[in-house]
């Protein structure tokens, strides 16, 4: 498996998690027709009211908020729009509707945020075991779980943090996405639950984005 391609088989389900709408970017230089895109998102299927359409379209990032990209109108978080909606830059006053998949661009960036670790072999995440994490934000820590039986399994973040949890499992060193759970913005935890297989091997990689309080973050397997 090549560097960071991990990460970017889960960014296919989950980047909307990880990156901004690609449309609020300050860099795009987006003139839009406020009143028509308004009334776009008004009717079906949105049905959206109009505070709604602001934060979701019209709304520009502070550029303090968003890590150095230019506008990629091709970026997989780029909402299309149908003509009439975009007054400049001219060329998508037809619409605008960007290529399917991640862009060059999208890859660069999830293989700049999330590279490949390397190094010593993960700690082994016990069952009913709370392991703190004591990261800082960005950072990342990896766990290895062997399952002693098979059965259903909860795995689950404790502390006011927001967090990306990601399971893989571990085939003959390719690592398969199993699953995910993002708990940024909810006040919630980040939450797994699925069936673990005796003898089969697991990585679950936790990434911190924000702490709300002092304290450290804890993870649980049960």
């Amino acid at each position: 498996m090549i560097p960071g391609e991990w990460t970017l088989r889960f960014m296919r389900s989950v980047i909307p998690w990880v990156f901004l709408t690609e449309h609020q970017n300050p860099f795009a230089g987006i003139v839009w027709d406020e009143e028509a895109v308004y009334e776009y998102f008004g009717n079906p299927p949105n049905n959206w009211p109009r505070q709604t359409t602001f934060h979701n379209v019209l709304r520009q990032l502070p550029a303090s908020d968003v890590e150095g990209s230019v506008w990629d109108p091709n970026s997989i978080m780029h909402y299309g729009f149908p003509a009439g909606l975009i007054v400049k830059p001219e060329k998508y006053q037809s619409g605008l509707q960007p290529e399917l998949g991640l862009s060059d661009h999208d890859i660069e960036e999830v293989r700049r945020f999330y590279p490949a670790l390397e190094g010593a072999e993960n700690p082994l995440l016990e069952p009913f075991k709370l392991e703190f994490l004591n990261l800082a934000p960005a950072e990342q820590k990896n766990f290895r779980i062997e399952p002693r039986s098979t059965a259903e399994y909860t795995i689950q973040t404790f502390g006011r943090s927001d967090t990306l949890m990601v399971l893989f499992e571990d085939v003959e060193g390719q690592l398969r996405y199993v699953e995910g759970d993002d708990d940024s913005g909810t006040g919630l935890n980040s939450q797994i639950h699925t069936r673990l297989q005796q003898g089969r091997r697991y990585v679950l990689r936790i990434r911190l984005y924000l702490n709300y309080a002092s304290g450290d973050t804890a993870i649980m397997l049960w």
